[in-house]
């Protein structure tokens, strides 16, 4: 799995967690739609930091938080496109 996969995927628990979409987290932490769907769709590789901490802030959550999943514990490989 990549990097970029298991943020997308990520983001995807979060919003599940709090029962709300994608969407709605990504708008209450100020990102725009197209950012976020290039992330859910594979077409941004290297989603910024402050994207990330973006999306945090619409969970109200730590960026350590985020990261704390066994996606991010194992395997992960990074695509140079």
């Amino acid at each position: 799995m990549t990097l970029h996969n298991a943020i997308g995927i990520r983001m995807i628990q979060l919003a599940e967690e709090r029962e709300s979409t994608v969407t709605e987290i990504a708008r209450r932490g100020g990102l725009k739609q197209s950012t976020v769907s290039e992330i859910m769709n594979g077409r941004s590789k290297h989603p910024k930091v402050s994207t990330i901490q973006a999306y945090c802030n619409g969970c109200t959550i730590t960026m350590s938080k985020f990261f704390d999943s066994p996606l991010f514990g194992g395997e992960t490989k990074e695509v140079n496109e």
